[in-house]
């Protein structure tokens, strides 16, 4: 605390026995503006006190954080994945029919598979919300398509399967069906679509089956009535694959599982997840799925990617009671598939290579010539 002069004290008397209490031989106008000296210096503001300090502290960290690393601005609203699949599907069919989008249910089920299988997995995926938003409609199914051909070169077998959902990225769509793309592209990614399909972890994305909420969401009552397609809740899947599967330690190298009546692959989600929770890989077995409906398969067939069943995966879309054996023609459809991927890349590595070439001589002839 600065110490003050106090002008107004009452001066000792003079008294010459007691030398402590003299009057100094100096006038006192020089002492006056000693002290007007004082008075006019700045008073130091006061100590900050333990708790303000740490508010500081805390404050500042919170700042250096939020700096270094952007925060997840649209969050899953609820922990259930089941039940945040259900939220999300649910604000994209309303997007898609407050903007009067039609009966075209491939468009905005194609686009929330795309979205899901956006290449860029991991913590800081959901942070790329901003990004796709900030495109405009075009540019955002350009995104879409090259989100598939991503996956075509992966597994062009499955996206093959799921061209009823993936085809309409290469039509010249109306500015209509652009805005009600974006606006379906708003309603999943605010609602926490990026995160749940977020993780690189296949096991934590086959938590939920977000395909199966968006269809069933999407479809008309009377279209899943005819089709006899219902959505099987999760916990009845589970308690299915349980019984199914067994003992888990019998489970040998020849193991597969086949789903005549496949949907999106209900049943399938729950016996993988059972598998993984006693350290079995679903990637090393094999998986046949037989579904009726064209979107339904394609829907079988995204999950199957976002799962990580792994390459002996089948999805084949027929008649389950037709005398055909589906499993075979699956595996024969598959290799013709693979066969023209390898040919596209062919000519593909042809065409760059004559590029080149046509580069290196253009370079040279320029050089001559200058």
């Amino acid at each position: 605390m600065s110490q003050q002069l106090n002008i107004f004290a009452q001066q000792p008397d003079d008294d010459e026995d007691d030398v402590f209490f003299r009057r100094p031989a100096e006038p006192a106008r020089p002492r006056l503006a000693a002290v007007q000296a004082v008075l006019a210096a700045p008073t130091p503001a006061p100590a900050a006190n333990r708790e303000t300090r740490r508010a500081a502290k805390k404050e500042a960290k919170r700042a250096a954080k939020k700096e270094a690393k952007p925060v997840n601005r649209y969050p899953l609203p609820r922990r259930n994945p089941h039940r945040a699949a259900q939220h999300i599907a649910e604000a994209v069919a309303d997007a898609w029919h407050r903007n009067h989008g039609g009966g075209r249910m491939d468009i905005p089920v194609g686009l929330v598979a795309a979205l899901a299988l956006l290449p860029w997995k991991g913590p800081d995926a959901p942070l790329l919300a901003d990004r796709v938003l900030g495109l405009d409609a075009r540019d955002l199914v350009g995104l879409l398509r090259e989100c598939w051909a991503y996956w075509w070169i992966q597994r062009p077998d499955l996206v093959h399967r799921a061209g009823p959902i993936a085809r309409w990225t290469e039509e010249d769509l109306s500015d209509h069906h652009l805005s009600c793309v974006k606006a379906v592209a708003r309603a999943a990614i605010t609602n926490g679509l990026l995160t749940l399909t977020g993780s690189s972890d296949p096991g934590e994305l086959a938590e939920c089956d977000l395909m199966s909420w968006t269809i069933t969401g999407l479809r008309s009552h009377v279209d899943r009535k005819w089709l006899g397609e219902y959505h099987t809740p999760p916990e009845i899947c589970e308690l299915m694959a349980r019984v199914q599967l067994g003992d888990p330690s019998e489970v040998g190298p020849d193991f597969s599982v086949l789903e005549p009546t496949a949907g999106t692959g209900g049943l399938v989600r729950a016996t993988a997840q059972v598998m993984r929770e006693h350290r079995l890989d679903p990637g090393d077995y094999r998986w046949h799925l037989v579904e009726l409906d064209q979107i339904s398969a394609a829907g079988a067939a995204v999950n199957m990617l976002l799962w990580g069943m792994g390459p002996r995966t089948t999805v084949w879309c027929g008649n389950s009671l037709a005398p055909v054996d589906t499993a075979k023609l699956a595996e024969q459809e598959k290799a013709e598939v693979f066969e023209h991927r390898e040919r596209l890349k062919m000519v593909a590595a042809m065409i760059a290579a004559v590029s080149e070439a046509e580069r290196l001589i253009a370079g040279v002839y320029g050089e001559k010539a200058a």
